[in-house]
């Protein structure tokens, strides 16, 4: 039996879905959406359920992840009830309701999110303290000798497998929870696969459904975004393998190119949405949760951080080089250890509901094909 919530849609506007009870229901935001589709459309089904508070029907709806908030659903609404709004505030309430234990209700609340990010950075900076080696070489630059490559294994082996972990426990929540959905298609292993390929493809790696948006101006900066993370997260991988496992010194050589390519390419796409939600000049940018701004400068940070920190390596200044260290560790702690539970977790639900739902294909490949 279907549970009707109707104090739902209170806890929806909350994060960010302020005008949505104007919505009279005349199904323009589906029709001018460019993603929706027959076999999924919204944001009209969504809107329905929230107003409704059918929470059920909205955590097994891949719709949620479908949508790129494009805007143009908001732009056109002659109701102003910001459908698009609507869209991103119930992926901030699926990832809250994914998440094991309900931690990811902390970096959700105004006032809690400021206290657990305060919090963490108090860890952060007390395990620093606590472990830093405080007869650091001084006459030369060189940040191991500040925090020791001992500290930096054990933590990051320690990181690695908390983010794992939890990662794995919310795909199983969802799997859990969209399974409830009849509608999903039933497939061979064989096609699963495929899709699976596909959606690597064309969502990982290049975002392709991006790119029917009428707002396409964001597609470049949002493949930014995504790919200098992944692009530092290799060039640390590749001196994670040479300092621990044996990979060959060219590892240092390469993992530096990459920092300085892949640095840029975040800066880039990091400073591009935090200018333009700044500027506010539509409806996509009109307001941004704390949980948003808050992703969008650690994004920013731990890349300028890792610029600063060569700089005064470059440079050969001790203590300036450990102090940049520092903080750059601290960002990256605080940046990684919550990536499950905050706007991280788009880059795991997302290509998941896609590939469940038979996704895989832009809708402009679709209709060349």
């Amino acid at each position: 039996m279907t549970k009707v919530k109707p104090e739902f849609i209170d806890q929806v506007k909350k994060l960010g879905a302020f005008d949505i009870s104007a919505c009279y229901n005349c199904g323009n935001c589906t029709a001018i959406c460019p993603l929706s589709n027959e076999n999924h459309s919204f944001p009209r089904k969504l809107i329905r359920y929230s107003l409704l508070g059918i929470e059920e029907k909205i955590t097994a709806a891949p719709d949620l992840w479908l949508c790129y908030y494009c805007g143009e659903c908001s732009d056109t609404c002659p109701r102003e009830a910001d459908p698009g709004g609507l869209m991103m505030a119930l992926r901030r309430w699926a990832i809250r309701k994914y998440s094991l234990g309900k931690i990811a209700d902390l970096f959700y609340g105004r006032i809690s999110s400021w206290l657990t990010w305060i919090i963490l950075t108090f860890v952060a900076s007390l395990g620093i303290i606590y472990f830093r080696n405080p007869h650091p070489d001084t006459a030369q630059a060189v940040p191991i000798s500040f925090i020791g490559l001992d500290f930096l294994h054990t933590a990051g082996l320690a990181m690695g497998l908390f983010i794992a972990f939890f990662a794995l426990a919310h795909i199983l929540i969802m799997l859990k929870s969209l399974n409830k959905n009849p509608s999903l298609p039933s497939r061979s292993p064989q096609k699963l696969l495929t899709s699976l390929i596909k959606v690597i493809t064309n969502e990982i790696i290049l975002q392709k459904r991006f790119r029917d948006c009428s707002e396409s101006d964001r597609y470049l900066p949002h493949l930014a975004l995504f790919w200098g993370f992944a692009g530092l997260f290799l060039a640390t991988i590749l001196v994670f393998g040479a300092d621990f496992y044996g990979f060959p010194e060219i590892s240092r050589l390469f993992a530096k190119i990459l920092g300085i390519i892949f640095g840029l390419i975040l800066l880039y796409g990091a400073g591009y949405f935090i200018l333009l939600r700044l500027q506010r000049p539509n409806n996509y940018s009109e307001y941004s949760h704390p949980s948003d701004w808050l992703f969008l400068l650690w994004m920013f940070l731990a890349g300028l951080t890792g610029f600063i920190l060569d700089i005064f390596k470059w440079l050969n200044l001790p203590w300036p080089t450990y102090i940049a260290f520092a903080f750059h560790l601290v960002i990256v702690f605080n940046l990684l250890v919550t990536a499950p539970f905050t706007k991280f977790a788009h880059a795991l639900y997302r290509p998941l509901a896609l590939w469940l739902a038979g996704e895989e294909e832009s809708p402009s490949s679709e209709t060349t094909t």
